[in-house]
């Protein structure tokens, strides 16, 4: 129901069963129809993962779209998938044809509070009204009452907590610059953490981190984990990172953040650790040293560190150079990312004119730019 209300236009297939009935039915649509495109918001749900297959086998183009990698104003809009699924996974340009306009800083469109509405509108009419094997469907299979009560503590703890955060960013940028080690946390269901983090996952990360920083990190260093921000309310690792940080005796050099500006943080740390969150290009822009663990867009030997040495990474100076950084930003904004916005009018209108160009360029293979790319020594 979520996805009927949402629907515009009236040529609609509407596909009513439960997922195991998923594969055959897109396969006979696919088989009987005249189709040249799929158009996925995402790639790696369990239904993207099938449409995928069977697009590939019947010779029918896919397009995955997502949240843009860099934000806000643009939207990611690339052929066959996302992050470590997508055509420019662990590559970085060697050459490129760079487009006549670079790409510009994206709009600002002001949808934050829309995506709230919009999400909350689409779960509860979903959760209310599938019943059955349908809801097998579902990415999120969380009740509808314990879901709400979690997105009411993330509004709590961004409420009260706000205080006591800004306090704790503005003293290590005051006291900490560049001496603080940044870990952002992904969301635990993000289905880029749990198909391609090869192994990791948040409580790993946690354990593996404190335990190198107490040993081997430099006097006076902080290590700072980040809470995603629509993770806050589902969140219960605060006490695992607490627990551990005393049982290592750094207790006191460990901080705890769920509001604040990634961006901001990122620039005045020492470095950033990550299963494979795209808060990585913002190390890589900002030129901070980065260790990924898990499978990413941006694992590439050249700009982080990709195997996971957490005792070597706290004394690492790697980071790639200005240029290389550079031009790997615009490569990506230009190959992957699209203006617009998927919850605000204007945004979506925008949007929807990027997706169509989208569409122009993979039915005229002609238009397709052919870049000279280094690609990822484990990929070659």
């Amino acid at each position: 129901m979520g996805d009927r209300v949402f629907c515009k236009g009236h040529n609609l297939l509407q596909f009513n069963g439960p997922q195991e009935s998923w594969a055959d039915w897109l396969q006979q649509i696919l088989a009987f129809g005249d189709f040249e495109t799929i158009i996925l918001f995402g790639s790696e749900r369990p239904a993207h993962i099938v449409a995928r297959d069977i697009a590939a086998n019947a010779n029918v183009d896919v397009i995955s779209l997502e949240e843009g990698y860099i934000r806000p104003g643009f939207v990611t809009v690339e052929t066959g998938g996302n992050n470590a699924s997508s055509p420019l996974a662990g590559q970085v340009a060697e050459t490129w044809k760079r487009n006549s306009e670079p790409p510009r800083n994206g709009e600002v469109y002001g949808s934050f509070r829309k995506a709230i509405f919009y999400g909350a509108l689409y779960y509860i009419l979903r959760n209310l009204t599938t019943f059955g094997k349908r809801r097998g469907m579902f990415h999120r299979q969380t009740p509808l009452l314990q879901e709400a009560f979690y997105w009411a503590r993330n509004l709590s703890r961004r409420v009260i907590g706000g205080e006591r955060n800004f306090a704790k960013v503005q003293q290590l940028l005051e006291h900490t610059d560049k001496r603080y080690y940044l870990v952002p946390l992904q969301v635990s269901s993000d289905a880029n953490l749990t198909r391609f983090a090869s192994g990791w996952n948040s409580k790993r990360l946690i354990s593996e981190s404190i335990k190198s920083f107490a040993t081997h990190a430099p006097p006076g260093t902080r290590l700072v984990f980040k809470i995603h921000p629509m993770d806050r309310g589902h969140n219960k690792l605060n006490p695992m990172i607490n627990n551990v940080a005393n049982a290592c005796g750094v207790a006191s050099r460990v901080d705890i953040i769920d509001t604040g500006s990634l961006g901001l943080l990122t620039r005045h740390s020492a470095g950033m650790i990550t299963v494979n969150s795209t808060s990585g290009l913002s190390a890589i822009f900002h030129g901070v040293p980065l260790m990924v663990l898990g499978k990413a867009i941006y694992a590439h030997e050249k700009l982080a560190m990709i195997t996971a040495d957490f005792d070597a990474f706290w004394t690492s100076t790697h980071v790639a150079s200005p240029e290389l950084r550079q031009n790997y930003i615009q490569w990506i904004k230009q190959e992957a990312l699209k203006p617009g916005d998927f919850y605000s009018h204007i945004g979506m209108t925008v949007a929807a004119q990027s997706v169509f160009e989208k569409l122009q360029e993979v039915s005229s293979p002609e238009a397709l730019i052919a870049d000279t790319v280094i690609p990822m020594k484990a990929a070659s």
